[in-house]
């Protein structure tokens, strides 16, 4: 071998050797330096979207008093999202202390109530909250405040809201069969391994469009009309106008009006049936434990909601029909078989305000006793 051919052979190894131990460099830099905060899927009161204290948490970091019973107590677990994690109502006037108050000094009753749910939850993460706190824990009732116009879209849909919001635990549907979750509550997405470099590489990668990918395996949206000549009601332009409505995505569906749009969708559809398939998941763990399930909802919903008899919608050009009365069939679709009640919010001023439709310390005492009542006297003996 002459000398130049040599001398390109140590250059080219020398090359070599140096991409290499810039390579190690690097991973241990990476190794040593890299330690971000790893993305996990679903969230509680503390990890979620903020505002709750570590001093009113329980022990699975829901907001609520803690965890202790003894045993002959009855133990109520109630479920549900914002409504139940009640952020608008002082600690000590939560649903669950009111609930616990009403039944045990109105009704004379051995009463604890725990709270399993977050802002943002859907049945999904309720579902897997629940089987969580069952491994330690027991549940003689499982009251689920329901939240229609949000949990079929909270379910349908990889992330919380708006689009590709925060990464949560999510089910599916294959030929009518729930399938899942994807992720389990709390399990972290992107940080998988030892090696720092592969953690780096799995955030490099993660999707920015979560919400966009899983809706191609969704069936079809809700279709407004292009044109309408009949009457049509301002009420959504006049809002988007102001500044408002920009978060509500018709055209997916991620909307808190998509549940009362005529006729049904595709998409609905699928979102019904899932959500219908998930509360029976919950009342399936709770009775396996010795448990009794039971669902309520209160009225009226929000005020950006409230559209009495059918109305034609106008926003930018589209139309679409809103019912009220379609609302309802669509909730009491995904209640069939369950034991379901309507509570009336008949507090003057019941929501924390004209921008915000989460009941304030008064509509929450006010419903809270009137569900006492209906769980002590009016079921079937749920209290037994």
């Amino acid at each position: 071998m002459d000398t130049h051919r040599k001398a390109s052979l140590f250059k080219f190894l020398a090359i070599l050797i140096s991409i290499f131990f810039s390579l190690v460099i690097g991973i241990l830099l990476v190794q040593i330096f890299y330690n971000p905060t790893p993305v996990y899927a679903g969230w509680n009161s503390l990890s979620g979207l903020g505002g709750v204290s570590p001093n009113e948490v329980n022990q699975l970091h829901f907001r609520g008093q803690i965890i202790e019973y003894e045993d002959d107590d009855f133990v109520i677990v109630m479920l549900g999202d914002s409504q139940v994690e009640a952020q608008a109502c002082a600690y000590g006037w939560m649903p669950e202390r009111r609930l616990q108050h009403y039944l045990n000094v109105e009704h004379s009753k051995n009463v604890k109530v725990f709270t399993l749910g977050a802002s943002g939850y859907g049945q999904d993460q309720q579902l897997l909250a629940l089987r969580g706190y069952l491994k330690d824990y027991r549940a003689d009732l499982v009251v689920l405040w329901q939240s229609p116009v949000n949990d079929v879209w909270n379910n349908i849909f990889p992330t919380n809201w708006p689009a590709n919001g925060i990464l949560k635990p999510t089910y599916w549907l294959e030929n009518g069969e729930l399938q899942g979750p994807n992720y389990y509550l709390g399990e972290p997405v992107d940080k998988t391994s030892r090696l720092e470099i592969i953690n780096l590489f799995n955030r490099l990668n993660m999707n920015n469009d979560l919400d966009g990918d899983w809706e191609k395996y969704l069936p079809e949206p809700y279709q407004p009309l292009l044109s309408s000549e009949g009457p049509v009601n301002e009420t959504w332009q006049n809002a988007w106008n102001r500044g408002g409505m920009r978060d509500e995505n018709l055209a997916t569906e991620k909307s808190h009006m998509a549940i009362s749009l005529i006729p049904r969708s595709k998409r609905m559809q699928y979102g019904l049936d899932l959500t219908h398939k998930l509360l029976l998941e919950i009342e399936k763990t709770t009775v396996d434990q010795g448990g009794k399930f039971v669902i309520f909802v209160t009225e009226p919903f929000p005020a950006v909601l409230t559209t009495p008899n059918d109305y034609l919608m106008v926003l930018n050009g589209k139309y679409y029909h809103v019912s009220t009365a379609q609302y309802y069939e669509n909730t009491a679709y995904i209640n069939r078989g369950f034991e379901y009640h309507i509570l009336p919010v008949t507090t003057a001023e019941p929501t924390v305000g004209p921008d915000d439709g989460h009941l304030n310390e008064h509509a929450v005492d006010q419903v809270m006793k009137d569900l006492a009542l209906i769980l002590s006297t009016q079921s079937d003996s749920l209290l037994e």
